[in-house]
């Protein structure tokens, strides 16, 4: 029987260590990093000094929970290991956590999904106690997976991620992924901002804007048409026309509150990714 990580570990404590540790990481290389903290919308100021001027980018990291597994069913198991992990993307949806994340990643972002290669506290406390959280943990970025799904011809649906400590595949057909290894994750990071050479500041105004154009990277789906009706039934206040204007007066409310259009611009972006389940840290060079 499938063990259900949610039961098993905290998304919260996950995400915190994973954050952490990336930071650490990213500082180590020379970087500043400042995670993004929904109580800044609060408050009167940033509450941090992010050097918006200087070359820099947006990275984003979506936390996965699952399930481990030990059987494969249906049908025959890939080449994985008698104990294996699964979580679930949703690249159809409009609008939805696939759709932001590879928006923001064609955008300039760099953007990864982060799930655990374990599935009990105790596991998770030696590796946060010894800074192995990332060794223990699956990377792929959402560019990987539209990659992967356009190379077979696979439509957008729901979509199984499988792995284990070494391999990973994407479900319904076993499509390998190629995933990112922890001691590549910052360096990528690092040659990503260094080869582009912009201040933050253009990057997350590119990523900001992108957010009303991700319709743009829609793939026709046999589904969507019964998706669209779905959400209509619901009365989701993000679809349709409604979105650019209630992301554009959530914007104007920032602004309001007397912070710099560069400020404003770093907490809509940081914002809408946080409701989405995602951690934004602000990544530039050093003074």
């Amino acid at each position: 029987m499938p063990v259900d990580l949610h039961e098993r570990l905290s998304e919260f404590s996950y995400g915190y260590g994973v954050t952490r540790e990336v930071a650490r990481r990213l500082r180590k290389q020379g970087l500043a990093a400042t995670p993004f903290l929904p109580s800044l919308l609060h408050e009167a100021n940033l509450g941090f000094d992010v050097a918006f001027s200087r070359p820099g980018t947006p990275l984003l990291i979506q936390f996965k929970l699952g399930q481990a597994m030990r059987r494969f069913v249906p049908g025959p198991r890939p080449a994985l290991e008698r104990i294996f992990w699964r979580y679930h993307i949703d690249t159809a949806e409009p609008d939805g956590q696939f759709e932001l994340l590879l928006k923001a990643q064609q955008d300039g972002a760099d953007v990864f999904y982060l799930a655990p290669q374990f599935h009990d506290w105790e596991t998770y406390l030696e590796a946060f106690e010894r800074k192995r959280i990332l060794r223990q943990s699956l990377i792929v970025s959402p560019m990987d997976i539209r990659q992967t799904l356009d190379a077979h011809s696979v439509p957008d649906g729901v979509h199984k991620i499988v792995y284990d400590r070494a391999r990973a595949y994407l479900y319904s057909e076993p499509l390998e992924l190629s995933p990112v290894r922890a001691a590549e994750l910052v360096p990528k990071v690092r040659v990503h901002l260094e080869n582009r050479g912009a201040p933050l500041a253009d990057v997350l105004e590119e990523v900001f804007q992108g957010f009303d154009s991700r319709s743009e990277i829609r793939r026709p789906s046999p589904i969507q048409s019964e998706i669209d009706r779905d959400r209509l039934v619901y009365e989701i206040p993000s679809d349709g026309v409604e979105q650019p204007r209630l992301r554009q007066d959530r914007f104007e409310r920032i602004l309001a509150s007397r912070r710099t259009r560069e400020e404003a611009v770093a907490l809509a972006v940081g914002a809408e990714a946080w409701s989405l389940g995602a951690q934004l840290i602000f990544v530039t060079e050093p003074p």
